[in-house]
């Protein structure tokens, strides 16, 4: 029988436009994103390096999330999530990180 991993919140606050959340390899369980007034977006991707979020739309594992005036989004991933880990021929080494985040707390629930 094997064991899922341990799940860990890690947060990139409205007030933070780009931050590496994780360097390491992991798997994104699901995530909670948050309006602080208006509407924003945030865009969650791998990392082109373990101090530098990529902001390639090639990666694979590029999301762009919404969130409306006031509101929030809820994102539960089944299953085995998506796996933010090296991916040479996409430009990403091991990690998970927040860019262009525009007044949206962003977390992101992973594998640690």
């Amino acid at each position: 029988m094997s064991f899922k991993g341990d799940v860990k919140p890690v947060v990139c606050a409205s007030n933070i436009s780009t931050a590496v959340l994780w360097a390491g390899p992991t798997r994104l369980r699901g995530l909670i994103a948050q309006s602080v007034g208006t509407s924003g977006t945030a865009i969650i991707n791998g990392l082109a390096n373990t101090t530098t979020v990529s902001t390639s739309t090639n990666t694979q594992v590029y999301m762009l999330i919404s969130v409306g005036a006031g509101q929030s989004v809820t994102l539960n991933l089944p299953e085995d999530g998506i796996n933010y880990a090296e991916k040479a021929a996409f430009g990403v080494v091991d990690g998970v990180g927040v860019i262009n985040n525009s007044g949206i707390n962003v977390t992101l629930l992973i594998d640690k």
